[in-house]
């Protein structure tokens, strides 16, 4: 398995560059994803999802964020940067000519 390279998240006139999350990251984006419970939620959901893949390079963004005139469609590309990059959003391709011939099921 390929480490995940660093992603670009951009919100309103800001971009940060992230690194793929570490394990405490994922533990604390995990519960935040399972309890989420309908639309009213979504905003504040990501909003603490994009704080946690923030803070470990980019701790001075914390105190812009809830501040950034980014759009809805912003908010959602960051937040699938994130996931991604946590493992939560698969990235391989449907047909991987990785998967050994054991591994097909």
């Amino acid at each position: 398995m390929s480490r995940l390279p660093r992603e670009v998240i951009r919100l309103g006139p800001y971009m940060w560059e992230i690194r793929p999350l570490t394990l405490r990251q994922i533990q604390e984006i995990e519960p935040i994803l399972l309890s989420s419970n309908g639309k009213d939620d979504n905003i504040k959901s990501a909003l603490a999802i994009l704080a946690i893949a923030l803070k470990r390079d980019h701790g001075e963004a914390l105190a812009v964020l809830d501040d950034v005139e980014g759009t809805p469609r912003e908010v959602a590309d960051a937040m699938a940067t994130i996931l991604r990059l946590g493992g939560f959003i698969d990235t391989t391709p449907c047909g991987d000519s990785s998967m050994g011939e054991g591994d097909a099921g």
